[in-house]
């Protein structure tokens, strides 16, 4: 993976994914699934399945900032890592503990 640059931290190296998706629990669905669909014999039921994956594909398949968790990494040769690079300061984040 290259290096890119956080717009909110300014940080500068290699970006961590968001999270990862389950095997174990898209395996079971799929299983599940099947299983209705034989006994049913109703063909789109696989379409739940097929949904539940491609959601997991599309959103857990980000990349956060290692330092500040942000999502907003951007490549260092891109506009805005080009920006960041020239204007280092980073953009002070509150971040209140709820108890």
């Amino acid at each position: 993976m290259k290096n890119k640059i956080c717009t909110e931290c300014g940080h500068v190296g290699k970006p961590i994914p968001q999270a990862k998706s389950s095997f174990a629990v898209d395996a079971m669905i799929w299983f599940y699934f099947i299983f209705l669909t034989a006994l049913s014999q109703l063909l789109p039921l696989l379409l739940v399945p097929l949904t539940w994956s491609l959601y997991h594909l599309v959103m857990f398949n980000r990349v956060k900032c290692p330092q500040c968790g942000s999502l907003e990494m951007v490549g260092l040769h891109s506009h805005s890592g080009k920006e960041k690079l020239e204007n280092p300061h980073p953009i002070t984040v509150t971040r209140f503990k709820i108890s």
